[in-house]
């Protein structure tokens, strides 16, 4: 079979299960090269692999073109009976990364920047509801409801729990554009695209001094998940906020919740019973110190002292050393000898 007739056919598929516009745009970007480096579709695992060897990039690049080829290739075997040469293949190894995130005082940071009420509005409903970028560029005003919002995501419509204080900014909006349905418009009512909205949060968040590869809404979208489990929330409400149609991508979020891990570290590290080795020698050499004074002290009543030892000591006390020298008791001042 030829690979873009069986790429045709995996997307004639994946159009006809309504699947996004968005992630069949994926699909056709990521399996395009392929079908140039291949265009009969390889039915062994070598070709495969080495059109995998030649991708260059990230390893997240990498892995997505391996993602792509598994579901293209079961599909085929599904509907075809055609081998399957992805399974005999390991995935590209993609090493974890910590998710670029951002502290409290950065959000804040970002809420004082805001330009205007649209877009303090806007970057209030991303800290509060860490929606994707797509689902708030869409936002209708009859989508705000009494304590949540509705959007369109990638599995679907869900509804979002929203604040007080995000509420009453959304009705504020929608008061001062009275003439739209939709909630985030531009200086002509238009509907704000996906990418002016992502280049007006990157640019806000340049002024804040953030930095990173990653500067834009879903970076706030990763604060959210972050700061809601900090503060108490459970990773299946989250998930649910989210709208993770698996909750292992939820669970990538407790791996940034350090609170707990951090208290444990401060009381069991090593460093503290390294400290206390510490103090306790100290202890053990002042002891020691003590006791060579003490030997050096006695050593010196026993031994005659040179001339010029002699004439260092006050003539108050050259009595008591004569006697301690001759094995006499010293006498005590006040005190007469017998």
């Amino acid at each position: 079979m030829k690979t873009q007739l069986a790429i045709q056919k995996f997307l004639h598929n994946r159009r006809g299960r309504n699947l996004k516009p968005k992630s069949i745009q994926w699909y056709e970007e990521q399996l395009r090269r392929f079908a140039r480096f291949c265009p009969e579709l390889p039915t062994n695992p070598e070709p495969v692999e080495e059109f995998l060897s030649r991708i260059e990039g990230s390893p997240e690049t990498k892995h997505a073109y391996f993602r792509a080829l598994k579901a293209l290739y079961r599909f085929i075997h599904k509907r075809y009976g055609l081998a399957n040469p992805i399974e005999q293949l390991e995935p590209p190894r993609c090493p974890r990364k910590i998710m670029p995130t951002l502290e409290s005082h950065e959000l804040m940071h970002l809420l004082n920047l805001a330009a205007n009420p649209r877009d303090r509005t806007l970057i209030t409903v991303f800290i509060d509801t860490g929606a994707r970028l797509s689902e708030l560029a869409g936002l209708r005003t009859q989508d705000i409801k009494t304590e949540s919002i509705v959007v369109n995501g990638k599995s679907g419509e869900r509804e979002i729990p929203i604040s007080d204080e995000t509420r009453r900014l959304l009705l504020g909006l929608i008061r001062a554009n009275l003439k739209n349905d939709l909630v985030f418009t531009g200086s002509r009512g238009e509907r704000l695209s996906r990418f002016v909205i992502y280049r007006l949060v990157r640019k806000v968040m340049k002024q804040a001094g953030i930095e990173g590869p990653k500067l834009g809404p879903h970076r706030i979208r990763h604060a959210f998940g972050k700061g809601y489990l900090v503060n108490g929330g459970d990773v299946r409400s989250l998930q649910q906020i989210m709208g993770h149609a698996n909750i292992t991508t939820t669970e990538k979020y407790t791996s940034l919740n350090l609170v707990d891990t951090i208290a444990k570290h401060h009381k069991f590290t090593p460093l503290q019973a390294a400290h206390a080795a510490a103090q306790e020698s100290f202890f053990d050499t002042s002891a020691a110190l003590r006791e060579v004074e003490e030997i050096l002290t006695r050593k010196e009543a026993e031994e005659p002292l040179t001339e010029k030892e002699a004439e260092e000591i006050p003539s108050d006390k050259k009595a008591n050393r004569s006697a301690v020298s001759v094995g006499k008791t010293p006498l005590l001042p006040g005190l007469s000898g017998v």
